[in-house]
């Protein structure tokens, strides 16, 4: 778990944070850089062959190695390959082949991602999900800090293609983990076993009920459509039975929490590099001393948890998101000060540890075990979608508006969970009151 930890966050800010420092140094501008971040929509959308990763079976790779392991492999060695594609092309003059390589290397990471969730869930029983969690959350900041820290210590010491090419070999970690680690052990799948699929079933081909019951059999009766009933309908249903129209209360929620700190983490690097510090002054100070934080604040939300109830967390979470935000606002209205850098990198990066913390720990609570995978990549999808979608706008509003307003609003973002939570509290409230 260490291992894939680690391979699982290596290729994610080689794809975002640290890939817009490279475009701003082939001089690309700041509007084109935001664009860019459009490559983590990736991330946002790996539900979607999230049950095709979760089901199919690879040809002969997965003979030898199995179905879990040879996905990981692929993906592994196409993350690799990406890398060093990026690292041969040149960003000023063939910026959208870069792009293009970018924009690979994520749909394989996010692959990745959805491998290594069920391959750390099917490779230990239920007492070790949380050491195996805890583990591989480390290895993940481990791989942040070197993708981080590492990559721009390289690029400020060679160049920006050596620096990739170390972290393409760097993907060596997670292959030798991957290979190492035993095939897990996979649960049979009955398909139509279930009264949810049988109902969701019925209802779908209700309108072939009359004087073509032969028909509706045999599509009934059809694998191809019973894996759609299972592995793509039921868990989506699942979640609205249990929590009707105040599921897409939930929803909105999910989509909104995060946007605020999506928003403003787009340009960070670019403005820390705007303010005049150098490559090294932001890997030691942003990237390693951040994730340490970072790591600290996930600690704190977890400790909280355990003593108030989530929804509190939640609400103290966004509060801290937007008011750490806000000295964005105020550093960028100074003269550069290495002493106020660090202050801030501490609170932001201690409130989006504590919040995303606290928002797993809040996942954990909306899933149906029988559906795991599928609702876990659904949550984790949506909560990075929105903020994706309006990061790619950030370059355009910072060169409109500048930094100071572009941060206020990027704070402001984080009004509309502010007001969800506080609905999901009131239903909470409700609900003890019936029982």
């Amino acid at each position: 778990m260490l291992f894939l930890g680690f391979s699982a966050g290596l290729p994610l800010l080689l794809v975002l944070g640290t890939l817009s420092l490279l475009l701003k140094d082939a001089g690309i501008s700041r509007s084109e850089i935001g664009f860019a971040s459009w490559i983590g929509l990736a991330y946002s959308i790996k539900v979607i062959w999230s049950p095709v990763v979760d089901n199919f079976k690879l040809p002969i790779l997965s003979r030898l190695l199995g179905k879990r392991k040879s996905w990981l492999l692929f993906a592994q060695i196409g993350i690799a390959l990406g890398l060093y594609m990026i690292s041969k092309t040149d960003a000023g003059t063939d910026t959208q082949r870069l792009v293009i390589f970018a924009l690979i290397t994520a749909f394989l990471s996010a692959t990745q991602d959805i491998v290594i969730d069920a391959f750390r869930v099917e490779s230990n029983d239920d007492k070790k999900q949380g050491a195996a969690a805890a583990t591989y959350i480390m290895g993940y900041r481990i791989g942040m800090i070197v993708a981080g820290a590492g990559a721009l210590k390289i690029a400020a010491s060679y160049d920006w293609e050596v620096s990739y090419q170390i972290m393409a070999i760097c993907m060596g970690v997670g292959i030798l983990g991957g290979l190492l680690s035993p095939e897990p052990p996979h649960k049979k799948q009955v398909l139509g076993e279930t009264e949810l699929e049988k109902d969701i079933s019925e209802k779908l081909l209700q309108p072939l009920a009359q004087n073509k019951e032969t028909l509706k059999g045999k599509i009934q009766n059809h694998p191809a459509f019973m894996y759609f009933v299972k592995a793509i309908l039921s868990p989506f249903v699942d979640f609205f039975r249990r929590y009707k129209w105040w599921g897409l209360v939930i929803i909105a929620f999910i989509l909104s929490f995060r946007v605020s700190d999506i928003v403003l983490g787009v340009m960070t690097n670019v403005f820390y590099d705007d303010m005049g510090f150098t490559k090294d002054e932001i890997a030691d100070y942003s990237k390693i001393y951040g994730v340490i934080m970072t790591i600290l604040g996930a600690f704190i939300g977890g400790y909280v948890v355990n003593k108030v109830k989530i929804l509190w967390c939640l609400l103290w979470g966004i509060i801290l998101v937007i008011l750490t935000n806000l000295l964005f606002a105020y550093m960028a209205s100074q003269p550069k000060d290495v002493g106020f850098l660090i202050a801030v990198i501490s609170a932001d990066n201690m409130a989006g540890g504590f919040s995303m913390g606290v928002l797993m720990a809040y996942f954990a609570t909306l899933i149906n075990q029988e559906f795991t995978a599928t609702q876990f990549a659904l949550y984790t999808s949506l909560m990075t979608l929105t903020g994706k979608i309006l990061g790619g706008f950030s370059g355009v509003n910072i060169d409109n508006w500048g930094y100071p307003m572009f941060f206020t609003y990027a704070a402001s973002l984080g009004i509309p969970a502010l007001l969800l939570i506080l609905a999901l509290l009131y239903r909470e409230k409700t609900l003890s009151k019936k029982e």
